[in-house]
């Protein structure tokens, strides 16, 4: 053992025999580094263990704290599961798959709080891009996207060890976009498409419009049942996946590196396509970022999609696609559909990634995230019942949350009366298996202001709800 794996052992021990409680304040790593005679590297390799296996988190500004491992919850696999093909249209909630408040909310859409976006930077992006721009306004934008755009993105998740050439992306409107455009060029309504279960609400009403049918692929915290897959591709049941597969909405999960291996073994050695919705994948709450299972596609029978619509602006509307083997099918559909993506928006993204303040705010809010999941975690532990099981999300913005016996449904229903936002269980799959889960977001911060529209606030009222 390491001299910082000792070290981070007598934490562990401490933590476990409840001498360092839940919450408690960690000594600041130059004070660590002084008590115990040791560097500051080691004392920070020490911290960085403990925060990586969920012992402890880091709140911006404020040190690090003793995390609540104790409800940590494994959530049982869709036991209603079968590889019949459903039509998600005849199991939608009477609002559609995606449904909310007609206002805004803070618990209910998977969004980041307008505090913890750089609004600054890009407002100033925006100013010195349109100075300059004028010109491209009067001609059509470029149907693959802005060149300037995509070797932008090539070179920000190349620096993130995701290589890829720029003349192989495609510029969208969002990840969604992406996503249906895959599903548009690739296959036909009737068809049958393997998703992840509980799937993302937003693709389940996607694939309602598109008149798709579905297999649900059960999802845990130990990964996606990767046999269940195989037998779909093997049987010929679908004509394609949409997977998630880092940082899932709304389990919070990320896939283990061989599973998204063998994903891409999977797809190679059936050849059929998989789409990847990978909208959080820059969200880690992690300090080690998790490569999308595109990276170990080797034969191009992944789609990758993703956007900046969770990390920096859902409202100018700008994705990507990584389409692969398919990048003709794929641009000759989008080139046709879209009309081109808003020159001056992707100008002014290229220059916000170029100039370094993309990844300013994503080394910035990723932390930030953390600290925020694990409070959120512990209010709900302490305002919860007991039987209450708590995600511990990986990366994104959501947590998933069951009570067994809790009639979710009906609990929706009774917060929208009161103001209070929340994704109800049924609303992830076809299946009744869900309907004692909800979802939240926690990109909002907990204790940002005090009053009755705050998150912590509305927290709070979701609370008592569920407890009367």
């Amino acid at each position: 053992m390491t001299l910082y794996e000792s070290l981070a052992q007598s934490f562990i021990d401490d933590i476990v025999s409840e001498r360092l409680p839940v919450g408690a304040r960690l000594p600041a790593l130059r004070q660590l580094a002084q008590q115990h005679g040791v560097s500051l590297t080691t004392a920070g390799k020490a911290y960085g263990y403990l925060e990586d296996r969920g012992w402890i988190y880091a709140r911006p500004q404020a040190g690090y704290f003793v995390a609540n491992r104790s409800q940590i919850a494994e959530f049982p696999p869709l036991s209603s599961h079968s590889l019949t093909p459903r039509d998600p249209s005849r199991f939608a909630p009477k609002k559609g798959y995606d449904s909310g408040l007609s206002g805004f909310a803070p618990l209910g859409t998977s969004l980041l709080a307008p505090a913890l976006l750089p609004e600054m930077e890009l407002t100033r992006t925006i100013k010195r891009v349109t100075q300059r721009a004028s010109q491209s306004m009067f001609s059509y934008p470029e149907a693959q996207g802005l060149a300037s755009l995509r070797q932008a993105l090539a070179g920000h998740f190349r620096d993130n060890h995701f290589p890829f050439n720029a003349d192989e992306l495609v510029i969208t409107n969002s990840s969604l976009d992406s996503v249906r455009s895959a599903l548009e060029c690739l296959s036909e309504p009737q068809d049958t498409i393997a998703v992840c279960s509980p799937c993302f609400s937003g693709l389940l009403d996607l694939l309602t419009t598109l008149k798709r049918h579905i297999i649900e692929i059960p999802v845990t915290h130990a990964g996606i049942d990767l046999e269940a897959l195989e037998t779909c591709f093997a049987q010929q049941k679908v004509s394609a996946a949409l997977l998630s597969t880092t940082h899932l909405n709304p389990l919070g999960i990320t896939l283990p590196a061989e599973q998204k291996q063998a994903i891409a073994r999977l797809a190679a050695k059936y050849q059929l396509p998989i789409i990847e919705d990978d909208v959080y994948f820059e969200l880690s709450h992690q300090k080690d970022k998790p490569l999308p299972a595109k990276y170990w596609d080797k034969d191009g029978y992944i789609l990758w999609c993703s956007s900046i619509s969770k990390t920096l602006a859902p409202g100018l509307r700008l994705g990507w696609c990584l389409p692969g083997r398919y990048f003709d099918q794929f641009y000759g559909h989008h080139s046709h559909t879209s009309m081109g993506i808003n020159s001056l928006v992707q100008a002014c993204i290229a220059e916000f990634i170029l100039c370094g303040d993309y990844r300013n705010h994503i080394n910035k809010v990723r932390p930030i995230l953390q600290s925020q999941a694990h409070q959120y975690r512990q209010l709900l532990a302490e305002h919860l019942p007991a039987s209450a099981q708590i995600s511990a999300p990986q990366g994104g913005l959501v947590l998933w949350i069951r009570i067994p016996g809790l009639e979710t449904d009906q609990l929706a229903d009774e917060a929208q009366k009161i103001g209070v936002d929340i994704r109800r269980g049924s609303c992830f799959s076809t299946h009744p298996d869900y309907n004692d889960c909800l979802r939240i977001n926690c990109g909002w911060p907990l204790y940002l202001e005090i009053d009755s529209d705050s998150a912590q606030a509305q927290l709070l009222r979701l609370c008592q709800l569920i407890n009367h």
